[in-house]
């Protein structure tokens, strides 16, 4: 059954768990750290959240890139560096698009319509 699937739907089924295990265990504290170092009280809730969805992209996109570099490319042509960085480049507009315009509210939707709280 997996020949049938594209050669991209192979590599989500490998970085989908790699980007949650990262985000969840590795850049959770160091996100959460930075984004207490910028805010104040009087921060907008919609900055706060700004702040933190740019904060999460600018750590798991040339995490990311570094990982899908490292098993999907070909970079010997190239180098290993150079096709990291052209890597990181190309993906972090659609990262930060994605996570700001899509996953991140779908995702903040999801979890308030989950853990409602009843008052």
């Amino acid at each position: 059954m997996l020949s049938y699937w594209t050669p991209s739907a192979r590599e989500m089924m490998i970085m989908c768990p790699v980007a949650i295990i990262l985000e969840m265990f590795v850049f959770e504290k160091t996100v959460v750290y930075l984004t207490q170092r910028l805010i104040t009280p009087e921060t907008p809730i919609l900055l706060i959240i700004l702040i933190r969805c740019s904060i999460t992209v600018c750590l798991m996109c040339p995490t990311m890139s570094l990982i899908a570099t490292a098993l999907f490319k070909n970079f010997q042509a190239a180098g290993f560096i150079v096709t990291w960085l052209q890597t990181a480049v190309i993906n972090f507009p659609m990262a930060i698009g994605w996570q700001i315009f899509l996953c991140g509210p779908a995702v903040r939707f999801l979890f308030r319509t989950i853990f409602r709280k009843d008052n």
